[in-house]
C-alpha cells in the first residue's frame, strides 16, 4: 500500500517540477523573503498577513493542478495505466501531494504573519497567528477539495471554467438572499453584523479554539468526500 502511494507520490512531484526547480525554489523562498524583506524595510505593516495567506494560497494552490495540466500538455496519462501503482495509489498520492502543500502553506503564513507582527509590534500575536494560518489551510483545503474532483472529471481548462460558474453561482445565491433579508427584516441584518464585528473583537485566545476545531472538522470533511468522489471517478475511468 504504502510503496504505491509513495511511487505515485514521486511521479507526481516529478511532473509538478518538470519544467525546472527554479520555479519552485522561487515558490518556497522568494515570497517568503520578499514578504520579511518588505516588513524589514517599512517597519511591518498591517497588510502583510492578508498578502501571505493571499499570495502564498494563490502559489501552492496551482501545484497540484499543476499535475493534472503536464499530464494533459505532454499526453503522459497514458502512464497512469501502464505503470506498476494501482489506481487507487495514484489518486492517493496526488492527495498527498495537496497535503503537503497544505503543510507548506502554513508554514509560510506562519512565517510571514509572524514576521509582520514582529516588525510592527516586537511581539508575536499567537490567537492572530493561529487564525491567519487556520483560514489559510481551511480556505486551501475546500478549494483543492472541489478542484481535484473536477479536473478528474474534466479536463483543466473545463475544471476550472466549472468552478468559475460555482463561485458565481454561490455568490449570487448568497448575495440575492442577503439583499432580500436586508429588505424583508433589516433589523436582523444589522444585529448579525453587529453580533460578528463583536464577537472577532472580543475574541480572545480561548474563543479561539472551538472555531479552530469547527475548521479543521470542516476542512477533513471536505477533503474525505472529495477523495471518495476522485477515486469513483477515476476508477471508472478509461485511458
Amino acid at each position: 500500500m504504502m510503496t504505491g502511494v509513495l511511487r505515485a507520490f514521486v511521479l507526481d512531484v516529478r511532473r509538478v517540477a518538470s519544467q525546472g526547480m527554479f520555479s519552485i525554489v522561487v515558490l518556497l523562498i522568494g515570497f517568503p523573503a520578499a514578504m520579511i524583506l518588505l516588513g524589514s524595510i517599512s517597519g511591518g505593516v498591517s497588510y502583510m498577513p492578508g498578502a501571505a495567506v493571499g499570495g502564498v494560497s494563490a502559489m501552492l494552490a496551482l501545484l497540484p493542478l499543476n499535475t493534472f495540466t503536464f499530464e494533459q500538455q505532454g499526453r503522459n496519462n497514458w502512464m497512469n495505466g501502464v505503470i506498476p501503482v494501482r489506481r487507487v495509489h495514484q489518486v492517493i498520492g496526488r492527495y498527498l501531494v495537496m497535503a503537503v502543500c497544505m503543510l507548506i502553506l502554513a508554514l509560510e503564513v506562519a512565517l510571514c504573519a509572524g514576521a509582520g507582527m514582529w516588525f510592527e509590534s516586537g511581539t508575536l500575536l499567537l490567537p492572530e497567528l493561529a487564525v491567519s494560518v487556520l483560514i489559510a489551510v481551511v480556505a486551501y483545503a475546500l478549494l483543492e477539495a472541489v478542484m481535484l474532483p473536477l479536473c478528474y472529471r474534466f479536463t483543466y481548462q473545463k475544471a476550472l471554467l466549472t468552478m468559475m460558474l460555482i463561485c458565481i453561482g454561490f455568490g449570487a445565491v448568497v448575495a440575492a438572499a442577503f439583499a432580500l433579508l436586508a429588505k424583508l427584516v433589516p433589523a436582523v441584518i444589522d444585529a448579525l453584523i453587529s453580533w460578528v464585528v463583536s464577537s472577532t473583537e472580543v475574541m480572545s485566545g480561548a474563543d479561539v479554539i472551538w472555531p479552530a476545531l469547527g475548521g479543521v472538522v470542516l476542512a477533513a470533511v471536505a477533503v474525505a468526500s472529495s477523495l471518495a468522489v476522485s477515486l469513483h471517478i477515476y476508477l471508472a475511468k478509461e485511458f
